[in-house]
């Protein structure tokens, strides 16, 4: 009979770690640098890759991500071979709730990119990463609210119900977008002069 109690409350042990671990934050989330989450990472290139070549690619990079819009750029200075821009995107998810309702969580996330050149390397940095979602306050009535990542990692533990779950989901949506966007940014780094390069 002990043996079977001992068995069961193992048992009961496991499932709650996994499901602990399945709603947890991945441990590869944002890192720090300066007191600040950002992604940044200095990336060495070909020697023969000048930095003029890897400011061009850059720019054409921000055209791309930002559809060409010219706002986007807050800084550009072609001979230090810096580009700074502000950027967007989305995550959200969801989870149904007992009894018949949905909870919905959704980020719409502004960030700035910095890019530097110099010959055979170049600098990427995504910071000052700023997260707005709507906040009810009753129905028909919502305001929205601006987090720091901060604000949201320390507000994890505090979460009840269904956002316990939807938070480090959301969480690591957001992260698994900025991965991608910074695969982005290295694929177009190291593509070779085109045309629309030659009129920067």
């Amino acid at each position: 009979m002990k043996r079977l109690i001992f068995i069961a409350a193992a048992a009961l042990i496991s499932i709650a770690a996994q499901g602990q671990k399945k709603n947890s934050i991945l441990p590869d989330t944002i890192p720090v640098v300066d007191c600040t989450y950002q992604f940044q990472e200095t990336v060495k290139v070909d020697s023969a890759i000048k930095k003029d070549r890897l400011y061009k690619n850059a720019k054409i990079y921000f055209m791309d991500i930002f559809i060409g819009a010219q706002d986007a750029f807050q800084y550009d200075d072609r001979g230090e071979g810096r580009i700074i821009g502000k950027g967007a995107l989305t995550v959200g998810d969801y989870k149904t709730s007992f009894p018949g309702g949905i909870a919905v969580l959704k980020w719409d996330i502004n960030y700035n990119t910095e890019i530097t050149c110099k010959d055979g390397k170049y600098r990427y940095r995504l910071y000052d990463i700023i997260i707005t979602k709507e906040y009810h306050v009753a129905e028909n009535n919502s305001r929205s609210v601006h987090l720091t990542m901060k604000d949201v990692y320390d507000a994890i533990p505090k979460q009840r119900g269904p956002y316990k779950a939807l938070y480090p989901r959301v969480v690591n949506k957001m992260v698994a977008e900025f991965k991608a966007r910074i695969g982005t940014l290295k694929e177009s780094m190291t593509k070779k002069p085109s045309n629309l390069a030659a009129e920067f």
